[in-house]
C-alpha cells in the first residue's frame, strides 16, 4: 500500500511535468505522417499506419524509460527528499517499488494513446484484426520496463549520463547479437556462435519482443514463442527488480 503512495504521487509529478503534451504532439505527428505516407502508398495504406504506430510507441517508451527513468531514484537523493520519505515508515523497496510502478503507468498511458490512434487509422483504413496486435503493444511495454530497470541499475552505481550511455549500448547490443547471430559467419564459426550464445544470455534478448514483421507481412507465429515472450519478459523484470532492490538496500546514501 505504501509503495501505491509513492507510485501515486510519482505518477502525478511526471503528469504536471507535461509528459503528456510531448505524446499529444506525438500523436499529432502521427496522424499527418500516416495519412502523408498513405498518399504515397499504394496497396497497403492501413499496414503504414499500423507501421508509423507501432514505431512510435516503441521510441516514445524507450525515451521516456531511459531519459526519466536514469533520474528516477537520483534525483530524489540528490535533493534530499529520499532521506525525508525513508526517515517515514517506509522501507527502501517499497520507495523504488512505487517510484517503478509510477513511470510504468506513464509507459502505459503512453503506449494506450499511441496504440489508439494507431489502431484508428489502421482500421479506418481498412485494416483487419488480428491478435498479435495486442501482443505487439504488450510486448511494447514489457520491453520498455526492462530499459527502465536496466537505466535504473546503471544509475544507481554511475552517474546519470553514463547510466543513459550504458544503457543504450545495452539496448542496440542486445539487437545487434541477435542479428549477427542469424548470419552465415556466426552459424558456421563454433566459437563464435558459443559468444553469440554468452552474449544473449548476459544481455536481455529484446528481439523476444520484436514481432511487427509477423503483423505487417502476415507471417505465422506459434502460440507457444508469443507465450515465450511473454514469460522471458516477466522472469527478466523480476531478476532486474531483484538486483535493483539488492543494490537500492545496500547503497551508501550518506
Amino acid at each position: 500500500m505504501k509503495s501505491l503512495t509513492v507510485a501515486k504521487y510519482t505518477f502525478s509529478e511526471f503528469i504536471q511535468s507535461k509528459v503528456l503534451y510531448n505524446i499529444f504532439f506525438l500523436s499529432l505527428g502521427l496522424l499527418v505522417l500516416t495519412y502523408v505516407a498513405s498518399e504515397f502508398t499504394y496497396g497497403a495504406p492501413n499496414k503504414v499506419a499500423l507501421d508509423f504506430g507501432l514505431g512510435a510507441a516503441s521510441i516514445s517508451t524507450l525515451l521516456i524509460s531511459i531519459f526519466l527513468g536514469a533520474n528516477l531514484i537520483v534525483r530524489e537523493i540528490e535533493n534530499r527528499t529520499l532521506y525525508m520519505i525513508t526517515s517515514r515508515p517506509i522501507t527502501r523497496t517499497e520507495f523504488l517499488l512505487g517510484k517503478m510502478i509510477g513511470l510504468i503507468g506513464i509507459v502505459i498511458i503512453n503506449t494506450l494513446i499511441l496504440a489508439s490512434v494507431s489502431l484508428s487509422l489502421y482500421f479506418f483504413l481498412g485494416g483487419e484484426w488480428s491478435n498479435l496486435i495486442i501482443f505487439s503493444f504488450i510486448f511494447i511495454i514489457l520491453e520498455a520496463i526492462i530499459v527502465l530497470l536496466v537505466v535504473i541499475l546503471f544509475s544507481l552505481v554511475t552517474n546519470t549520463i553514463l547510466a543513459v550511455v550504458n544503457t543504450l549500448v545495452v539496448y542496440v547490443s542486445s539487437y545487434a547479437i541477435y542479428e549477427v547471430g542469424k548470419t552465415t559467419f556466426a552459424s558456421n564459426n563454433i566459437v563464435f556462435k558459443k559468444m553469440i550464445e554468452v552474449g544473449n544470455f548476459i544481455l536481455p534478448s529484446l528481439s523476444n519482443f520484436n514481432i511487427k514483421e509477423y503483423i505487417l507481412y502476415e507471417k505465422m507465429i506459434e502460440t507457444p514463442n508469443l507465450l515465450y515472450g511473454f514469460s522471458y519478459g516477466v522472469v527478466y523484470i523480476c531478476f532486474l527488480l531483484f538486483i535493483a532492490i539488492l543494490i537500492f538496500n545496500k547503497k551508501n546514501l550518506d
